[in-house]
C-alpha cells in the first residue's frame, strides 16, 4: 500500500454475526498493536479504525448501542450486504442507519445485483443520504480471458459514468489474491475522467469522511 502512494488506511475487518463475530475488544487490542508496528516502519502512514458492517438486525442493534465502530469514530459506517441482497432489503436498512443518525456508505456498490445497472436506484440512495464506493481492481479494464471480476469492472465504469460513485477504496485482504491497485485505478481514471475526478474519488472524499465532513 505504501508504494502504490498511500498513506490513510482504514482498517475495516469484517463484522457479521455467525461469521466474523471476534469480541471487539480483541480487535481493538490487535489493531492498536500494528498500528504501533506500522508506525516504526512508516511513520507518514495515518491507521485508522473501523469496520465493515454486514447488515442484519444484530448489527443494527449493535450500531445503536455503540457496541461496532464507525469509520474513526465519524457519523459515517461503511455497509456491506449479500450480492443477491433485494432492492427492498437494501432501501430498508439505509433507512433503519439513517434513523439512527448515522451515514451508510454503501461497500462496493458494483457486487450487489439489485443495483447493477441501476442509476435510479443509487440516485435514490444517495438522495436519502447515502455514499457509495467502489474497489480500486474493479476500476481496471476487464482482460480478455479469465477475467472472473469482468461483470463487476462493467458495473462499476456504468456508475462511473453515471458520476455515482464517491470513493474508490482497495478493499486489500492480502498481498496474492486481494492486493492493493490503488495506483493502476488512479492513473486510469485520471486518463478517462481527469486528474479532478481521480483524486477526489482517491484522496479528497474519503478524507472528508474521515473527518466527519460532508463531501
Amino acid at each position: 500500500a505504501y508504494r502504490q502512494g498511500v498513506r490513510y488506511i482504514v482498517a475495516t475487518s469484517h463484522r457479521r454475526k455467525g461469521m466474523f463475530e471476534t469480541p471487539e475488544k480483541v480487535i481493538m487490542t490487535n489493531f492498536l498493536q500494528f498500528k504501533d508496528a506500522v508506525a516504526e516502519v512508516y511513520p507518514e502512514i495515518r491507521l485508522c479504525y473501523g469496520a465493515e458492517l454486514y447488515y442484519s438486525k444484530d448489527i443494527l442493534s449493535k450500531l445503536e448501542k455503540k457496541k461496532v465502530p464507525t469509520l474513526n469514530g465519524s457519523r459515517y459506517i461503511l455497509l456491506e450486504f449479500s450480492s443477491d441482497t433485494p432492492w427492498k432489503e437494501i432501501q430498508e436498512a439505509v433507512n433503519e442507519v439513517t434513523l439512527l443518525g448515522l451515514t451508510p456508505v454503501l461497500a462496493h456498490i458494483e457486487r450487489y445485483d439489485a443495483l447493477a445497472f441501476h442509476a435510479e436506484r443509487v440516485e435514490e440512495l444517495i438522495d436519502k443520504g447515502c455514499y457509495t464506493q467502489v474497489n480500486s481492481n474493479h476500476v481496471l479494464k476487464p482482460t480478455l480471458i479469465g477475467d472472473r471480476a469482468k461483470e463487476f469492472k462493467k458495473r462499476t465504469r456504468y456508475f462511473l459514468e453515471q458520476d455515482l460513485v464517491h470513493c474508490v477504496a482497495s478493499d486489500m485482504h492480502n498481498l496474492s489474491s486481494r492486493p492493493p491497485f490503488m495506483r493502476e485505478a488512479y492513473k486510469l481514471l485520471t486518463e478517462e475522467f481527469g486528474k479532478d475526478k481521480a483524486k477526489a474519488l482517491l484522496k479528497k472524499n474519503p478524507l472528508m469522511l474521515l473527518k466527519n465532513q460532508a463531501i
